[in-house]
């Protein structure tokens, strides 16, 4: 009865009904009725409420409770026969931060089919064995598709005013599903519908230009808005306040808060005191708060400080001051941008010197990214190699550490490879492409065979490979890079959870957890894919079956079909000896992609396999004879005593016997009837 009066009074300041279900104040189905901040839309034809997501996709909304100010919307299915939200292409459902709702912390959101870039949500997640996602991949067919994938997660959202955002992503998770106020201790079968609920700030008063807007909310009277110059909206009236909940002005009641107006004239002296009195208080208050801060800043700067200087080779990086960096980059302006990832941004700067640098910033308020800028500091501090990109210092001193690195002009490999612009302005030709192969190899090796303690990478990939001015390579962002110690050496490390980029991660790793070089390996091999067919590593514009590019291509090696995938732009016009070394190099490939990592080559044997090959493209650039014996591949360089080094690094105590392990290149170019010569030589290399 307390809700029908305001209806009836109301008029168009509410919008009625959509079919049968009542839209209460604020939200708004026309431009005519509620806070067009508020906007929803109905379909006539159907009765049916949507939220627009940031994406413009409509959601459904299943309820409303406008006491609490909140409304469930259904989240969408997973497409058929795949382990993907229909979302998916929108990278999942997300709110326009400037609008007045946001998630609530009713919720638990299950992930599916994901890869350890998890949501940038500060939340806990879960992602074992007793996760609730396994009880609704097995109990849902619709689902059916997400029991093939290894990963999936849970997590309960927050209810912050920041969460605006439930992402996927190939990067991260690629499907979802949520309930609300899900019990967990409940089966299957009593579960609640799937549903996310939102909630919406609490309305102001409607705005108005003039008395006549006022019309339709009783008891009001069109004056300035105290909160907000220049706008005017329609307040309560003495003896009323305004609720909410009902966009009614209330009558107000004794007790109730409701403020009374009396004519009144205080003191002049007493009102000069609290006047007095209330600038002292906010002085004081002021100085607090700023000292409170500023220790705060130099007890984050120096935690920073503490966690750069602890590596083990008590080297540490050149700090330059925030002032500097913000000068550098113009106060790091959009128009400086170099890229974003899950990590933050990367920025141009000039220093006052003339150097050009990048300058990486983790996202505000995202401790991982974080804890990623300041571990890749701490990896580069004790790294030095031409093939690895060079780090000039950091700044700990903003909220966000800010790493500073040489500006390498090109881009990255990423972008040569499968952008059309870059490909038609800067093409890159095979042998090129090859010393960028071995220019990645080589840093690579270094940082597993050289670097003290050894350093994998982790995040091997074509947008992980910067090209300078010549067309070089320097492998960067190591931020998930991880320093082994001596005591780890002999042994696979166990790492609590998998991380790396979807299509480039080692299926022992991604399923086992259990990390070596090999991992490194692996995603080197994916990279050597790219550079031969100029495919990307993950691409829904392909074929279902072939939308992983190691998959495809596993099944173009068992037929046999490695030249019908080459990049045309390498085939046209390509010599007899380059055809013979695209197949040697498709070979290393699938050497470095064995399922099993201990019949995978060490980095520097792929290395070594590749300089090989470039030798004999710059030794046959002469001629155009094909290359049928073992002299053509560089036997005269093997000797007894790297044949003993490389067994010796294929016998490892954890990694096991490799058996019949052989040259790539020299298997492709040899006859097969001097296969089984060759069988009993040891193959290490480039044989």
């Amino acid at each position: 009865m307390f809700l029908s009066l305001p209806y009836t009074l109301m008029g168009d300041i509410r919008c009625g009904f959509c079919g049968k279900t009542p839209v209460p104040y604020p939200l708004s189905t026309s431009p005519n009725c509620g806070d067009q901040a508020y906007k929803i839309k109905c379909d006539p034809k159907t009765s049916t409420l949507y939220l627009d997501s940031k994406a413009g996709l409509p959601y459904v909304i299943t309820s409303i409770n406008s006491k609490a100010q909140r409304m469930v919307i259904r989240p969408p299915d997973v497409i058929p026969d795949t382990c993907f939200s229909q979302d998916f292409k929108s990278e999942g459902f997300s709110i326009d931060d400037a609008l007045p709702f946001n998630i609530t912390s009713s919720n638990t959101i299950l992930l599916l089919n994901c890869t350890d870039n998890m949501l940038h949500l500060q939340v806990p997640i879960n992602c074992s064995a007793n996760c609730l996602c396994h009880a609704y991949i097995n109990n849902t067919p619709s689902a059916a598709a997400c029991r093939k994938q290894s990963l999936c997660c849970s997590f309960r959202t927050g209810g912050s005013q920041n969460a605006y955002i439930i992402r996927v992503h190939v990067n991260g998770c690629m499907g979802y599903q949520s309930y609300v106020n899900l019990d967990p201790g409940l089966p299957f079968a009593k579960w609640p519908a799937p549903g996310l609920e939102l909630m919406w700030a609490t309305p102001p008063e409607p705005p108005c230009k003039t008395q006549l807007d006022c019309r339709d909310l009783p008891f009001s009277k069109c004056s300035p808005d105290p909160s907000n110059a220049g706008q005017k909206r329609c307040l309560c009236k003495k003896g009323r306040y305004w609720d909410p909940a009902s966009g009614y002005c209330q009558k107000c009641r004794r007790g109730t808060g409701c403020k009374y107006h009396k004519n009144q004239t205080p003191a002049i002296g007493s009102s000069v005191g609290v006047l007095v009195l209330l600038a002292l208080t906010g002085f004081l208050v002021y100085r607090q708060r700023k000292y409170m801060k500023e220790t705060a800043r130099k007890t984050l700067i120096r935690e920073r400080e503490e966690i750069l200087n602890a590596n083990p080779s008590g080297k540490s990086a050149k700090i330059f001051s925030g002032k500097e960096i913000k000068k550098a980059t113009s106060d790091f302006s959009i128009e400086n941008v170099l890229g974003s990832g899950g990590f933050g941004e990367v920025f141009k700067g000039i220093l006052d010197d003339g150097t050009a640098i990048a300058v990486k910033r983790a996202k505000p308020g995202n401790a991982k990214g974080t804890a990623q800028v300041l571990n890749e500091v701490r990896i580069l501090c004790q790294v030095n190699h031409r093939s690895l990109v060079r780090l000039l210092g950091c700044c700990v001193e903003l909220q966000q550490p800010l790493l500073i690195y040489e500006y390498v002009a090109n881009g990255t490999l990423f972008d040569h490879l499968h952008r059309s612009d870059m490909r038609k302005r800067s093409p890159l030709s095979w042998l090129r492409r090859l010393l960028i192969a071995h220019q990645t190899a080589d840093g690579l090796a270094y940082l597993h065979s050289s670097a003290v303690p050894p350093i994998y990478h982790r995040d091997v990939k074509t947008s992980n490979i910067l090209l300078d001015e010549n067309l070089d390579a320097k492998v960067s962002d190591f931020g998930l890079s991880r320093l082994v110690e001596l005591s780890e050496q002999d042994c696979t490390h166990i790492n609590t959870s998998a991380q790396g980029t979807l299509g480039y991660l080692d299926p022992e790793y991604y399923l086992n957890l259990q990390l070596t070089d090999r991992s490194d390996v692996y995603s080197f091999g994916v990279v050597l894919l790219e550079l031969l067919t100029s495919k990307k590593a993950i691409d829904f514009n392909r074929d279902e079956e072939s939308v992983n590019l190691v998959v495809y291509m596993k099944r173009i090696f068992n037929e046999e079909r490695i030249m019908t995938v080459i990049d045309p732009m390498l085939k046209e016009g390509a010599s007899q000896v380059e055809l013979e070394t695209m197949k040697a190099i498709g070979d290393l490939a699938a050497a470095c992609l064995d399922e099993r990592r201990q019949n995978r080559p060490s980095m520097k044997e792929v290395a070594d396999e590749i300089e090989c090959v470039i030798s004999i493209i710059t030794d046959h650039s002469a001629s155009d004879r094909p290359l049928m014996n073992g002299s053509d591949l560089c036997w005269n360089h093997v000797t007894n005593a790297r044949a003993m080094e490389s067994s010796n690094l294929l016998h490892g105590r954890c990694v096991g016997p490799v058996q019949n392990f052989k040259s790539f290149a020299y298997r492709t170019a040899i006859p097969p009837e001097e296969h089984a010569a060759a069988s009993d030589k040891v193959a290490v290399t480039c044989v």
